[in-house]
């Protein structure tokens, strides 16, 4: 009896941790797959004009705040640009929780504008 009982327990938690590391792969899949996107979007103009330009935070970290800003061009689909990176701050911050992870804590500034250089947009902090 014991051993029956010993035996459906290992199954029962060898079942938990196979799901729970599925979830984790499919998580990492997916947020691997959004950034590629968003990164997608974001190059896909030249700078040329930074007023054509904004920034977004990007990321979310376990103390809180983003990883980073990044800029991205108002000419293309503005509104489904942010959705997905709406998106992937809330899988990171899933991701963060579900697995305990840690960051330094510092506070990431926002730029306070947006200039071109040579083609790409370049963050102006001061």
């Amino acid at each position: 009896m014991k051993a029956n009982c010993s035996l459906i327990l290992l199954f029962f938690l060898s079942a938990c941790f196979a799901f729970e590391g599925e979830q984790k792969v499919d998580l990492a899949t997916e947020m691997v797959l959004l950034r590629q996107e968003i990164d997608e979007l974001a190059q896909s103009k030249t700078c040329l004009d930074a007023e054509e330009w904004n920034f977004t935070p990007l990321g979310s970290k376990p103390c809180g705040g983003p990883w980073e800003y990044l800029a991205y061009p108002k000419s293309i689909n503005v509104p489904e640009f942010l959705a997905k990176v709406k998106r992937f701050n809330e899988l990171q911050e899933q991701d963060n929780i579900q697995n305990n992870r840690f960051s330094d804590c510092m506070y990431v500034s926002p730029p306070k504008s947006v200039i071109c250089q040579e083609g790409k947009p370049v963050f102006v902090y001061e």
